[in-house]
């Protein structure tokens, strides 16, 4: 019985490993740049500020400000201060973008927002090239503009894939050339 879990485990594991040879391409991409932390210190500073008046008001019972809040309220506005700006850092920090290339088709998944699976069949044309994100797309991330979908999470570089049905899909890598090399060749094989 253990034998068998063994092997289970094994062979999972083997499957989920970029050396299966079915995987022809695997990139992972983050989102997070260590300057934008530099974004959340004014927030930061408003909140410990907020946390000052809960004390005065809240613990102390002395009144804070010229004409003070209610306690419930500054309370509220305290959390909020706090979980907003603390899980839109979080979600900066883990935010990835995976572009995985095998022999069924290209796997896109901007983590934790969607994950798209393309196949080579829907793949009319594929080409590496250069973009502008904030002109093109509005910037980084997972975008839909004029242009159409753009995953992109850094960088100036991508592969451009025309649908037979759809809107055009730009998946941002920093290995644009490999990336559309890898998905000329899964799809003529």
């Amino acid at each position: 019985m253990i034998a068998n879990r063994n092997k289970l485990i094994a062979i999972c594991n083997y499957m989920n490993t970029p050396t299966n040879s079915s995987v022809l391409f695997q990139e992972e991409q983050r989102l997070w740049r260590p300057w934008l932390a530099v974004l959340f210190v004014p927030v930061a500073f408003a909140a410990c500020t907020l946390s000052l008046g809960v004390w005065q008001q809240v613990i102390r019972g002395t009144p804070w400000g010229h004409r003070p809040m209610s306690d419930a309220l500054l309370v509220l506005v305290t959390i909020v201060t706090f979980l907003v700006p603390g899980i839109t850092l979080w979600l900066l920090y883990n935010m990835r973008l995976t572009t995985v290339v095998d022999r069924r088709g290209i796997e896109v998944h901007f983590w934790p927002v969607r994950r798209r699976h393309i196949f080579f069949a829907e793949i009319r044309s594929v080409a590496a090239r250069d973009y502008s994100p904030i002109l093109e797309y509005g910037g980084w991330g997972l975008r839909f503009g004029s242009k159409g979908w753009a995953y992109n999470a850094r960088g100036k570089r991508g592969v451009q894939l025309e649908l037979s049905k759809g809107f055009p899909v730009l998946i941002g890598s920093q290995r644009a050339d490999e990336l559309a090399v890898a998905i000329e060749k899964a799809k003529t094989e």
